[in-house]
């Protein structure tokens, strides 16, 4: 899990698991084994905002709580 989150400090590589999250733009998700990494886009600064690291099990709960 930390070898992929560092990856994110880089310009998206597009060998990492990413895909966007339905009906919840601009929220993204990074799978990396039974974690999911919920982030967006900060276009201010070119960077990411991580806000969640959940199981794969509790994925849609968190993805309810995403404003």
């Amino acid at each position: 899990m930390r070898a992929a989150l560092s990856r994110l400090a880089i310009p998206l590589p597009r060998d990492l698991d990413v895909v966007p999250l339905v009906g919840h733009p601009p929220w993204l998700r990074l799978r990396d084994g039974d974690f999911r990494v919920l982030f967006r886009p900060e276009r201010a600064r070119s960077t990411f905002l991580v806000v969640r690291v959940v199981n794969r099990r509790d994925l849609e709960r968190a993805v309810a709580g995403l404003g």
